[in-house]
Order: structure tokens, then sequence, then C-alpha cells
């Protein structure tokens, strides 16, 4: 755990040198409580920014199986205790199969958050490819949110700033030396939970599309 903190801070140091970060909400993580952390996904830097300037709090990322066996992300991931994600869009693949590994990886964040575990992932599980945040029809936000142990934070992450960075699909992009990011965190609690039991799973997602894709106000 200290080598962790060490090498996110020397992280978070280094990317200060490039980004200009504003942060709204960070004392929300600092409750003491255990949280559930869904953020959006803008950029493949993204990740880095998030869990280098929340260096001090243990999240555990749930990330994709490609990344998780990849002889050096793996490595680093594996420092930070992520839970490996199999691709559930192989064409080889049954919808049968699909629909039972997405119920133990939901199983498996359920069982991390009683253990008091912190668990972030992300609800759209990709990269934007577009100028807005799509979840579509994914099951894993929507299941967690209506089984989420008592006491359990769960907290939205609106990240802005990086749609047109050179880490991002989308086109322009552009380069800027100082490039402003602004990471907002918002407690969705206990709206989250009754939403999860009063929609269905496209509804819920859209709602948290809704959210994610809202214009953060000008400074």
């Amino acid at each position: 755990m200290k080598l962790r903190k060490l090498l996110l801070r020397v992280v978070k140091w280094l990317l200060s040198l490039h980004y200009k970060i504003k942060i709204t909400g960070e004392e929300l993580l600092q409750d003491g409580a255990t949280h559930l952390v869904l953020p959006n996904h803008s950029a493949y830097i993204d990740p880095i920014l998030l869990f280098s300037y929340l260096w001090w709090l243990p999240l555990r990322p749930m990330t994709d199986e490609k990344f998780y066996h990849h002889w050096l992300y793996g490595k680093i991931l594996k420092l930070a205790h992520a839970i490996d994600v199999p691709n559930m869009t192989k064409s080889v693949m049954s919808r049968e199969e699909r629909v039972k590994l997405a119920s133990k990886l939901s199983q498996a964040a359920i069982n991390n958050l009683k253990n008091g575990n912190e668990i972030c992932f992300y609800p759209s599980g990709h990269v934007k490819l577009i100028d807005r945040e799509v979840i579509g029809n994914r099951r894993l936000a929507y299941d967690v949110c209506r089984e989420v142990p008592y006491g359990v934070k769960i907290i939205l992450c609106r990240m802005c700033g990086l749609e047109e960075s050179v880490w991002s699909k989308l086109k322009p992009k552009s380069w800027a030396w100082r490039r402003k990011v602004t990471l907002c965190f918002e407690d969705h609690t206990e709206e989250l939970k009754e939403l999860a039991k009063k929609l269905t799973r496209r509804e819920f997602n859209q709602h948290l599309e809704d959210w994610y894709n809202k214009e953060l106000p000008k400074d």
C-alpha cells in the first residue's frame, strides 16, 4: 500500500506539469465510508488522472482483461489490486454466457463492497467514441446499484477537458501544454439505489448518461 501511494504521488506530480486540475466534491470521499465510484470515460488517460489525484484512497479498479494481462499495465493494475473483467464482446461467447458472466462480475463488485473495499468502474465500459457518454444497455452499474450494501456511498464522477486531447478517440485532436481538466464528484447514493429498483436497465443508464453529459458551470 505504501508503494502504491508513493507511485501515485509521483505520477500526480508528473501529470501536474501538463494538466491543470480542478476538483470539486473530493471531500465526499473523505468521510470514512466505503465508496463505489462511477466515472465517465472520456479518454485513455483519465483512469491514471483519477487514481493519481485520489492517491490517498485505496480504490480497486475493475479493468478489462487485455489490460490486466498486459506485460506492463498488468503489473501496475495488480499493484492496485484490480479486479479482472473478461471481455464480454467476444463473438464466440453466447448470450447466455455473457449474462452469467455479467452476473458474476456484479456479485464480485458487491462482495468487495461488503468487505469494505473501495471499488471503481466505468458504467460505459469503454472510452467514448462520440461527443457524449453512451452506456446503452450495459448492466454492471445497474445491477450493483440495485444491491449495493448498506452504508456504501455511490459517488458519480464527471471528468471534463480531455475530449479532444491526444488521448481521446474524438477528432479534431489538439495539444495544449496546460490543459484544463475538471473532476466533479457528487453523492447520488439514495437516488441511484431507488432508481435502480424503479427503472428498467436502459432507463437507469439513460439517467447516468444525462448526468455525465451535463455541462459543468463556467468559472
